[in-house]
């Protein structure tokens, strides 16, 4: 059986159609499986992380390939995955909105950092409010709590920030 290496792809560049035809072509090229992904568009530009497995005796070819479709405008960046434990943690979704305001995002995830609670995804955006036209900063995210974590205080400290941002802060398993 062949020995198989994990990496995981970032890309980027302008929107249109046929960048993830141009990738996983590229990767059936070196017989590799698209295993999963997560993709937007933004502002005319395509972004996405993709993890991919390929024979690792093709790993040199495959990264070569993936960094010629430069000439095409699609920029990828390549990472081995490394084999590594995982820690135990317990997984919650943390949705905010309130009044937007400079420094909500660096409050938050500061306080995230604090318990070193890691973001597994995160959703953001700004919009006029329907009935006030204020400007609104409504998020999303599904954060990795780790074990021990005391779930009183974290709410706590939850509550304070969101008085202190005037945001709206729930934290839901």
């Amino acid at each position: 059986m062949t020995m198989r290496c994990s990496v995981v792809l970032g890309v980027m560049c302008e929107d249109r159609p046929g960048i993830i035809e141009k990738l996983s072509t590229t990767i059936t090229a070196h017989d590799g499986e698209w295993t999963d992904s997560k993709m937007v568009t933004m502002a005319g530009k395509f972004a996405g992380i993709l993890l991919v497995e390929i024979p690792c005796s093709e790993q040199q070819a495959f990264s070569e390939a993936v960094k010629a479709l430069d000439v095409e405008g699609i920029r990828v960046v390549i990472e081995q995955i490394q084999p590594h434990t995982s820690p135990v943690f317990r997984e919650f979704r943390l949705e905010m909105v309130g009044q937007d305001r400079s420094g909500i995002v660096r409050d938050i995830t500061h306080l995230l950092a604090d318990y070193q609670i890691n973001l597994e995804a995160w959703e953001s955006r700004v919009e006029s409010a329907s009935m006030s036209g204020e400007t609104l900063f409504i998020a999303s995210a599904v954060v990795h709590v780790p074990e021990g974590v005391d779930l009183a205080l974290l709410q706590d400290d939850f509550e304070e920030l969101a008085n202190e941002l005037m945001v709206d802060i729930k934290l839901s398993e």
